[in-house]
């Protein structure tokens, strides 16, 4: 099958993590697949490139990755979308987020190829109702699509990306030790830690106040380290003043040495499309304190998760997880896996292609 996914980032984050796993999965599977991104300095295409990489050396088909100029403004994608597709002739093109959805899925559909989305987000009718599928990744957004949608829908949870699960692999209890040593953080102390964007759905925000309440009198051995950069930072900075306790830590590339720093991992997200820095922590085995956001309360099932319905509730988590001491859980993943998901959507994609030819 030739398969074109296209994502039109600047950073990389979930969502175009997702697209490049995925990608490399279907050209190890044996399918001649193309990645179209744009700006070939951006985060998003020297990520892109490592995955190209790594899939042609060792997979039985072929990863390309195609690149949008950054010089060339929004309108001037679409032209150089259909380009893309007249040469590279998918059998089917698959979108990640609105933009690609509306300026590349928008151009497959007037060359008559057919076109799904991953729902990454929220469906929009503008650029998803004319598909001719979607792939939900959580159950929550299928119930949540407009009755009146006449594609076909699935929904595919995400899986264990597999850079990470090999990081964790390889991450030494000396690098751990120096990571600690650095943060100037002693054996004694509880970490409490979270991974995301500092943007208000992520709730960094009520995290910093639940921890300032939590451990109110200022002499009890916790730490909390915030890994991640975003619009919030300043906002963040201003609740986290005078608490030494509290590090926010930026963005990082080697995100497992701060999993296994971890005791706790803590998601306080207002809204949580899925949580891939939860599977994440899991894999890591981090006790979990979660708010009931919308994609960790379907497939986070453990009962020895800490839940939280408001942010009094989760003050009072915080200082439950450290009641609970220094322990290490293994959570059952077995269920998140690429394999499994790339599996599930190649099945989605004869789902589709089929279709079209009945309805021809």
């Amino acid at each position: 099958m030739r398969i074109l996914h296209a994502i039109l980032s600047q950073g990389f984050y979930g969502s175009e993590r997702y697209c490049a796993e995925l990608a490399s999965e279907q050209a190890r599977n044996g399918h001649a697949v193309e990645v179209l991104i744009q700006d070939a300095w951006s985060d998003c295409a020297r990520e892109m490139r490592k995955a190209m990489a790594l899939a042609n050396s060792i997979g039985a088909g072929t990863l390309g990755v195609a690149i949008i100029p950054h010089w060339a403004p929004a309108w001037l994608h679409r032209p150089f979308a259909r380009a893309m597709l007249r040469r590279f002739k998918p059998d089917i093109v698959h979108t990640h987020l609105d933009p690609a959805a509306r300026r590349v899925g928008g151009q497959a559909r007037r060359l008559g190829i057919a076109h799904v989305a991953t729902l990454h987000l929220l469906f929009n009718p503008r650029d998803y109702g004319t598909t001719d599928g979607v792939i939900c990744i959580a159950g929550w957004q299928r119930a949540a699509l407009p009755p009146d949608y006449a594609g076909a829908v699935a929904v595919v949870r995400n899986w264990l990306p597999s850079a990470v699960a090999a990081a964790l692999a390889e991450t030494s209890e000396d690098e751990v030790a120096h990571l600690r040593a650095r943060l100037g953080f002693g054996s004694e102390n509880f970490v409490f830690g979270s991974v995301g964007r500092l943007e208000p759905e992520k709730g960094m925000d009520r995290l910093v106040r639940a921890f300032r309440a939590a451990f109110s009198r200022g002499d009890e051995p916790v730490r909390l380290v915030i890994v991640g950069a975003g619009p919030q930072r300043e906002e963040i900075e201003a609740l986290a003043a005078g608490e030494a306790r509290i590090v926010l830590a930026g963005a990082q590339d080697h995100i497992a040495r701060f999993y296994r720093l971890f005791d706790a991992f803590v998601s306080a997200a207002r809204f949580e499309p899925f949580g891939l820095a939860i599977l994440e922590a899991m894999a890591a085995g981090c006790r979990l304190v979660l708010t009931r956001s919308q994609g960790p309360s379907e497939f986070v099932t453990d009962e020895r998760v800490l839940w939280a319905d408001s942010e009094e509730a989760l003050a009072a988590r915080l200082v439950e997880a450290v009641a609970l001491g220094w322990q290490r859980i293994a959570y059952d993943l077995s269920e998140f896996t690429r394999q499994r998901a790339a599996e599930e959507i190649e099945a989605f994609y004869r789902l589709v292609l089929a279709g079209r030819q009945v309805s021809a």
